[in-house]
């Protein structure tokens, strides 16, 4: 009987671990725009403007983040950075990260375009982890969107 009640503690003590806190709302991340930058080598870098709200009363501050983003289902930027400033309580915080291109992703991005006609918008998913201090636990933030392309 012992062991059950310890059992039923340690799922319940597990649980709780899994989501994020009671009465904080998950912050909210936006892709502002992307930006080249030079080019190093064989090494493009980009650097993607995100906006991300906190709807809560409090500050939130972030040990760092990763993320991914594709262009028409192919995955061609990810990145990592652990210079994020505080999310102010109740406001956007415009974060800039910089990320690199995957060169063979490139490459099948571009035969994927060579193969269908090309249209005035392309669609790209955006996927990043935020890894809160150490009392929060970390969330995922998903967004799909189009991009209108200008020529």
């Amino acid at each position: 009987m012992q062991n059950r009640l310890w059992l039923a503690v340690l799922v319940l003590m597990l649980s709780a671990c899994s989501h994020f806190p009671i009465g904080l709302e998950e912050p909210q991340v936006k892709v502002m725009g992307l930006e080249l930058m030079p080019s190093q080598g064989m090494n493009q870098r980009i650097a993607v403007h995100l906006g991300i709200s906190n709807p809560n009363g409090r500050d939130l501050s972030l040990r760092g983040i990763s993320y991914n983003i594709g262009i028409e289902n192919i995955e061609v930027l990810s990145g990592t950075t652990s210079r994020v400033p505080t999310l102010k309580a109740y406001e956007e915080t415009p974060v800039t990260v910089e990320v690199s291109a995957n060169l063979l992703s490139i490459a099948r991005l571009v035969e994927h375009f060579t193969r269908r006609e090309v249209s005035d918008r392309v669609s790209y998913n955006f996927d990043a982890k935020l890894d809160f201090s150490q009392w929060l636990p970390a969330m995922r933030v998903q967004e799909q969107g189009e991009i209108k392309l200008q020529y």
